[in-house]
């Protein structure tokens, strides 16, 4: 008979995957400027955008009908022909046409491109989304913010621990991807977007904070001029959260090269000639609590403990790991809904 292994009632962090695929959004309007089948390079333009789309109305004055789909360029035609045409005022598609002879468009006067995060395959392509099968590994993230972006990666703290002010944000890295540490405020991510930063990496966000980067994107699709693409990509949730390990030590391994971050799903994008940390499983790591971040093993399942509050919750007894070396290892006794499993 063979015996559990008690690791096996601690989740598994689902941390890196080998050659994800990742989904770019169509918006009505939206041209794509690749196919089906085509390779792609990071930084490549694959989508022609309509920034701040408007709907627009207009009777066709016995025309024929335009098929739903139907997309048309700035100044052209989309019924008819000479005087008598139907123009919208810009770029757009046809979304449909209403009873009484009239077609409804979504149209814009203000194009941008939406550039690959990854260099890769065009797998799929159809009326909402663009897919992309990446050459390289993908380190799963909690949230991501933005448009998909790519750039050299830069790591910009000393540890996983450590927050990135916005002090130490400059011209120096435009262009670049961050990697912030455990957390990033809103001014932080104001001044790295104003410095032409194309992304930030960060293990923990607060929530108000999202909500008014979400605020600030949609002004920038609204003004006149585009900004380059600039997003947020969060490794572990909300509140000031360390770096996983094993994403700090591929991100440290890939400093320097170019990265990528794609929005759905949340992931950064690591190169294929990346080395992608891996551990055996066997080592566990704290995600709630006092000691939020630190990691161990496992020395022990001790059933149910009492807890504060008089909850009772199956624990185990871990080693945590010397924040200082040299010194001993604390044991602790931890839930193990506060544990997740490396590997």
């Amino acid at each position: 008979m063979i015996l559990p292994d008690p690791l096996d009632r601690i989740p598994p962090r689902l941390a890196l995957t080998h050659q994800p695929i990742v989904r770019v959004a169509l918006r009505p309007g939206d041209r794509p400027l690749v196919a089906n089948g085509d390779r792609v390079e990071p930084g490549q333009p694959i989508i022609e955008r309509l920034r701040h789309a408007q709907v627009g109305e207009h009777g066709l004055h016995g025309h024929a009908m335009p098929a739903p789909g139907t997309t048309f360029a700035e100044g052209a035609s989309v019924a008819g022909s000479g005087r008598r045409a139907l123009r919208f005022d810009g770029a757009g598609e046809v979304v449909c046409t209403l009873p009484g002879g009239r077609v409804r468009a979504v149209v814009s006067r203000h194009l941008a491109t939406v550039e690959s995060p990854v260099a890769g395959t065009v797998t799929a392509l159809d009326a909402t989304a663009l897919s992309l099968r990446a050459d390289g590994t993908g380190i799963v993230a909690a949230i991501a913010v933005g448009e998909p972006a790519c750039g050299p990666l830069v790591v910009a703290v000393e540890g996983p621990s450590a927050e990135l002010r916005a002090q130490r944000i400059d011209v120096r890295h435009a262009g670049s991807i961050l990697v912030a540490g455990s957390r990033v405020d809103v001014e932080s991510l104001t001044r790295a977007r104003a410095m032409g930063v194309r992304g930030v990496i960060v293990g923990g966000v607060i929530g108000t904070d999202v909500h008014a980067l979400r605020a600030s994107t949609e002004r920038q699709e609204a003004s006149v001029h585009a900004s380059p693409p600039f997003a947020l990509v969060v490794l572990d949730g909300y509140g000031k959260r360390p770096i996983p390990p094993d994403a700090w030590e591929s991100l440290t391994e890939a400093a320097g090269q170019t990265v990528g971050i794609a929005t759905t799903p949340a992931m950064v994008l690591l190169p294929p000639d990346a080395v992608a940390s891996r551990t055996d499983g066997s080592r566990v790591r704290v995600v709630s609590g006092p000691f939020l971040g630190r990691t161990g093993r496992v020395l022990e399942m001790i059933g149910l403990r009492r807890l504060s509050g008089g909850v009772y919750q199956e624990s185990a007894r871990v080693a945590l790991d010397p924040l200082a070396p040299p010194g001993a290892n604390d044991v602790v006794e931890l839930p193990i809904a506060d544990l997740e499993r490396h590997g």
